[in-house]
This record gives structure tokens, C-alpha cells and sequence, in this order.
């Protein structure tokens, strides 16, 4: 025969079975139902014929996760639902449509399942308006939460062809897909305003050497003809020290002339400056773009 354990009036809370000799253990909720999940409990709810009258009168319900309201009969009116926490000033509370017809309302005007979630210590569902008929209600009030309030919306779901979906831009790196375009410069006489591309590029590469024995300044301009040099404003000034000195764009580093691509070399470092080269050959440079 098998051995019970009981605990006050329940039975069979761990029995020792006869032929495994293996204790089986059954969990019970607090409601004392088999399982780990409670059933929903019964609300109690008034049959309501005119304004100011509740479907739900004002309920306890600190030991529910919510209430789930299932209007009932023929009518024309409308409910609101309301909470509180001093069972005397009642507010207006959002509640939720299971079967995804609407979501946050606080009042509804025909058959339907409401769930209310108790954020306070009463609820209610008053006629606040009334038309015809009688309003009636079942209610259970729940002791575990669910998901079933997350519904906002049921039916099939429509994907865009591939053809029309935008995730942004990204970028890998530099290069924009083409080949790079290549460009060699020795400095002349003058301030060697030069035009590179006539429309947006990418500068990928920018090798300088400046072999004089003062300073030298290479200018980058966003557009797409020669720079007017002194009336231009450069997008990027380059300076070059004396001595051999040389510049090199970083490989990973790319930078966008949206207009146009072009640049001079001149002595002096302003905007503003057009003071020219005096002897040829002084400055060398090797630019690649795309």
C-alpha cells in the first residue's frame, strides 16, 4: 500500500507510490486548486437600466493582477471605468481589449471583454450616459498576470517588397564602389589653382611634400571649378613646414567634397591670402578620389 503525507485538511500533498517506491508531490495554489496557477474568482456585477448606475459596483480588488468584464445584453449607453483608492473619489482608468478591437480606452458603447488592470485599491464600471436597454456584465477577477493586454491588433501581417525597404546608410569604408581616379601636381609660379573633379567626390588618398625652406600651404575647396583664390573660403588648409617636409591622408580616412573638388598653394596660411609661388617645383603632390 502507499504511504500519504497530509497537511491539515488536504490529502495526497506527497504519496510514496507502491511499486517505484518514488515520493510524488502535488502543489497546490492558496485557493487550494491542484497546480501553480490560481483560477480566476468571480466578481460580483449589477444588471444597470439608467445614468449613474454600475454593471460593476465598487470592488475590492488589492488581491487581484486584474479584472477581465464581459458586457452582456442588448443596450445603448456608455460605461466608464474608474479607480480608487479611497473607495469615495474615483478617476478615470485605461483598460484594454483582448480581442485587439481597441486599446487604452477608458469607456466603451457595446459588447465587448474589457480588461482592467488594478493599479489601486477599487474599481468600478458606472453608466455614464444612457440610452436604452440593460447593461450587464461577467466578471472574474485574476490572481496571475498574462499577456493578453499587450494586444493591440490581430490579423495577417503585410511585408513590402524588398525592393522599397531603407535601413539608412551605412558606411564600410572609404570607397564608395569605384576605382579611384588619380592626379599628379608640381607646384608652378603663381598660386596653382587647380580644378580635380567638376561634381561631388571623395578624397581617398593625399600625399604632400613641400621641398622649400619656408612654409607652405595646400588648399582644399568644396566646388566644382578653379578656386578664386583670396575669395574662396578652403574647406581644409594643409600646412607644410620647411624642410622636406611631407603630409600624408590617413588610408582610412576619406572626406566628402559634395560640389566639386579643387585646390591652391599659396604662401601665407588666411583665407584671405594670395601671395604666389615665386619659384616652380617647390611642392609635390599625388591625390586619388573617387
Amino acid at each position: 500500500m502507499s504511504t500519504q503525507i497530509r497537511s491539515g485538511d488536504s490529502e495526497n500533498l506527497a504519496v510514496v507510490d507502491q511499486l517505484s517506491k518514488a515520493i510524488r508531490v502535488t502543489n497546490y495554489a492558496s485557493d487550494g486548486h491542484e497546480g501553480m496557477h490560481s483560477f480566476p474568482v468571480a466578481v460580483s456585477t449589477n444588471n444597470a437600466t439608467q445614468a449613474g448606475e454600475f454593471v460593476l459596483p465598487s470592488t475590492n480588488a488589492e488581491e487581484f493582477k486584474f479584472i477581465s468584464l464581459q458586457m452582456v445584453g442588448t443596450w445603448e449607453a456608455t460605461v466608464i471605468f474608474e479607480g480608487s483608492n479611497d473607495d469615495t473619489t474615483f478617476y478615470p482608468v485605461a483598460t484594454s481589449d483582448p480581442s485587439g478591437q481597441t486599446t487604452g480606452t477608458t469607456t466603451i458603447t457595446s459588447n465587448r471583454i474589457i480588461k482592467i488592470p488594478i493599479l489601486f485599491k477599487f474599481v468600478r464600471a458606472r453608466i455614464s450616459s444612457y440610452t436604452s436597454g440593460t447593461i450587464s456584465g461577467v466578471a472574474f477577477g485574476h490572481l496571475d498576470e498574462n499577456s493578453s493586454g499587450l494586444i493591440s491588433s490581430q490579423g495577417e501581417v503585410t511585408l513590402k517588397a524588398e525592393t522599397t525597404k531603407v535601413i539608412g546608410t551605412v558606411n564600410a569604408n572609404i570607397n564608395t564602389g569605384g576605382n579611384p581616379e588619380y592626379q599628379k601636381f608640381i607646384s608652378s609660379t603663381g598660386l596653382n589653382s587647380t580644378l580635380v573633379k567638376n561634381g561631388p567626390a571623395k578624397l581617398v588618398i593625399l600625399h604632400i611634400v613641400n621641398g622649400a625652406a619656408t612654409a607652405r600651404f595646400f588648399k582644399l575647396y568644396n566646388k566644382s571649378s578653379a578656386p578664386t583664390v583670396g575669395t574662396d573660403t578652403p574647406l581644409i588648409t594643409v600646412s607644410l613646414p620647411s624642410g622636406a617636409s611631407n603630409f600624408t591622408l590617413p588610408s582610412l580616412v576619406g572626406i566628402d567634397f559634395s560640389v566639386g573638388l579643387s585646390f591652391a598653394v599659396t604662401l601665407g596660411v588666411s583665407d584671405s591670402d594670395t601671395t604666389p609661388f615665386t619659384v616652380g617645383g617647390e611642392v609635390t603632390a599625388m591625390i586619388a578620389y573617387v
